[in-house]
């Protein structure tokens, strides 16, 4: 047998290994729910105050405890876990990185299974990068889709906790209520704020970790506006009247953008998939002709490069397109 494929399958069962051993080890539930409310105990007062941020320090990033130490120096894992938290993905930071690894390896591996070659080589290079980023990517879009659901939900939010004020509810109830009515996302990491703010939490460090979990720029808006009411006073209900007012009119601009511009997207989709589409027809009509593309070194050159230029034309299209409300 060739040493290449057995140093493949070694690395590849490794690999897999890795990935079965940190989803599979997790915490009981009793265990988790208990480590969970830990950070919320009270302290005894033998113990030293703690100082801010300690409850990061002490966040299991993995079910392996090496990884987690390992993950816990990384300055990039607490925002990991604030985008997974961000993305709704239940998956903890050391099983991203598993799975982001696991791809990595497993598509660069998979062009030298054909041979060792420096084409290929080359073509496992850009696909172990692509297979290690695509889960990152995957994950920024479905943050940012989530992100986009907040917002859509916000002006209704807003005008329920307005009434909720006016009929003389406190800020805190006024949230409880329409939590209970809104579905998820937002109704979701409202409850959780309300959860979070009965465990001992202030109101504003409650706001303020929600501000982090959905990162997004109107609801920052909107905390920054009660924040400024808690500080200086004056009518809150009158002055989340007028957000909601602004929020749903920059809705209304973005609905006429994506008006406009349906047309040069849907343009842009066409023109980046016809010479995908095009190379498939020819390599069923002729395949004979389209071989000289794999089997001559030119050819190879003329595929990666086709592939780089579709990459950067949608990239392109993707930022001129990208019109900032």
């Amino acid at each position: 047998m060739d040493p290449l494929l057995i140093v493949i399958s070694i690395l590849v069962l490794v690999a897999v290994s890795l990935f079965v051993l940190a989803v599979g080890k997790r915490q009981p539930k009793s265990r988790f729910v208990e480590a969970r409310l830990q950070a919320f105990r009270a302290e005894d007062e033998s113990d030293a105050p703690r100082k801010k941020g300690d409850a990061f320090r002490h966040t299991s990033y993995s079910g392996i405890p090496l990884l987690s130490q390992m993950l816990a120096r990384m300055g990039s894992s607490e925002a990991t876990a604030l985008a997974l938290e961000g993305a709704g993905v239940p998956l903890r930071v050391g099983e991203y990185y598993m799975i982001r690894w696991v791809m990595g390896a497993l598509l660069f591996l998979a062009p030298l299974v054909f041979g060792f070659t420096m084409f290929n080589l080359f073509i496992a290079l850009v696909l172990g990068v692509v297979g290690y980023m695509a889960p990152a990517q995957w994950l920024e879009n479905k943050r940012k889709k989530r992100v986009e659901r907040c917002n859509g939900q916000l002006a209704d939010m807003l005008g329920m906790v307005s009434n909720s004020i006016k009929s003389g509810y406190g800020l805190m109830q006024s949230f409880e209520f329409s939590g209970r009515q809104l579905p998820a996302p937002l109704g979701l990491e409202i409850r959780r704020m309300l959860r979070e703010s009965t465990l001992g939490i202030t109101a504003e460090d409650s706001l303020a970790a929600m501000a982090r979990r959905v990162d997004s720029k109107d609801l920052d808006m909107v905390l920054t506006a009660i924040n400024i009411q808690r500080a200086v006073g004056g009518n809150l209900a009158e002055i989340l009247d007028n957000v909601a007012y602004t929020m749903r009119e920059r809705e209304r601009i973005r609905g006429e953008i994506n008006t406009l511009t349906a047309q040069q997207k849907l343009t842009g989709i066409v023109v980046g998939g016809l010479p995908i589409f095009m190379f498939a027809i020819f390599m069923v009509i002729n395949p004979d002709y389209m071989s000289v593309l794999f089997k001559e070194s030119i050819g190879r050159i003329i595929l990666v490069g086709a592939a780089g230029l579709e990459i950067v034309g949608y990239l392109v299209m993707k930022r001129i397109m990208a019109i900032e409300v």
